[in-house]
């Protein structure tokens, strides 16, 4: 018979907390997000390419691999940096406010270098594999990071670093990377 020692609340808030500040759990789960949203979806929605119409369009396949290696490096550099940069006291959260505004490396060229990074690995994919199911959902993902998801880390933003960032804001496009980079000019 095994006997489980009990935990009581105040030693288990100490341990919860404990595990969530250890750097394995902090980085841990990152890699889930991009994994669904770059792979196993395309992937899924290859399915639909059952139901719709092939790409009458003639290219090469070959076009794709650019455009998702780009997308990949974008979006690993950028990821690269925020953590870089311990934005966060705790665990990370897509939905937290970050200590300070990150206004170099992709950052200086366009607002959203990950969600960039990301359009362009699904877009890739698209190309590569000829898919109308994942050039859709590139189109139904774009839509929702575009008009739900950006809009309101941009309010959060907004409400926490005021006018440094409405100036970075009006500057740097949100999807198309400037020719020069951004200055931060006080």
């Amino acid at each position: 018979m095994i006997l489980l020692k009990p935990i009581y609340p105040a030693t288990q808030e100490k341990h919860v907390e404990s595990i969530m500040h250890s750097t394995h759990l902090r980085t841990s789960w990152v890699p889930v997000i991009p994994v669904t949203v770059g792979l196993i979806l395309p992937y899924l929605s290859t399915y639909l390419d059952i139901f719709l119409p092939e790409i009458p369009l003639s290219y090469p396949q070959w076009i794709g691999v650019p455009v998702f290696l780009g997308g990949f490096l974008l979006a690993f550099n950028s990821v690269q940096l925020i953590y870089s940069q311990e934005q966060w006291d705790k665990a990370p959260s897509p939905a937290g406010t970050p200590k300070h505004l990150v206004i170099s490396g992709p950052y200086c060229y366009v607002r959203n270098p990950m969600l960039l990074g990301m359009l362009l690995i699904i877009c890739g994919e698209g190309l590569y594999l000829r898919s109308i199911g994942i050039l859709s959902y590139l189109t139904a993902f774009f839509l929702f990071v575009n008009f739900v998801m950006v809009p309101g880390e941009e309010r959060r933003l907004d409400e926490h670093f005021g006018e440094q960032y409405l100036r970075y804001k009006s500057k740097i496009r949100r999807w198309l990377p400037t020719t020069s980079p951004y200055k931060n000019d006080r």
